[in-house]
């Protein structure tokens, strides 16, 4: 391998050029899609979490009506990195009373406020930026129902790279997360 070349396991082989890896710079300021539909209520705060966990704990609540959850993969290339942005701004644009961002580590992990979170939610997206389908996978051996699944790479058609801040692929994602949300709800 030259010096240039930079060896990665999670692509087909062929060594990635160091300019690759250079972040050029881009616009990441999404905005929301004409159609998007304003969010009930209170869109700036992740009510989801605290609620299920005082669930969990065996708390009396207020029943609310759930959110759909979305879980991304947030892996370490362009598409991988663009289902964290895309799913912060479909909540954005959305709002938290619509879509819950729970968290996939605290699946595998074993946390039990996190699954019944997924578990109780009104449906679930997995996002993933490769068909390696790390989020799905996860999601599916916990036994948790997808409702929707996307994969950036494939049903985007964005190809995968390390160029990280990649406003076009993230633009698209949240635009695909917001009619999958909106599908379920």
């Amino acid at each position: 391998m030259s010096e240039n070349n930079v060896g990665c396991s999670c692509q087909s082989g062929a060594p990635i050029q160091l300019n690759d890896l250079v972040k050029e710079p881009t616009n990441t300021n999404i905005s929301a899609p004409s159609t998007s539909p304003k969010a009930e209520g209170d869109k700036e705060t992740n009510w989801y979490l605290p609620y299920m966990n005082a669930i969990t704990e065996g708390k009396e609540v207020e029943e609310k009506k759930s959110p759909v959850a979305l879980f991304y993969c947030a892996g370490a290339s362009n598409v991988g990195q663009s289902t964290v942005t895309g799913c912060v701004e479909t909540a954005g644009i959305l709002g938290y009373n619509r879509v819950a961002l729970l968290c996939l580590a605290s699946i595998s992990a074993g946390l039990k406020n996190m699954f019944n979170g997924a578990k109780n939610a009104r449906g679930i997206v997995a996002v993933d930026g490769c068909p390696m389908s790390c989020a799905k996978r996860t999601l599916e051996k916990a036994e948790l129902k997808v409702d929707q699944h996307l994969i950036v790479s494939k049903d985007l058609d964005v190809p995968k790279n390390f160029r990280i801040s990649d406003a076009g692929a993230i633009k698209q994602v949240t635009n695909a997360l917001v009619q999958a949300v909106l599908s379920i709800d």
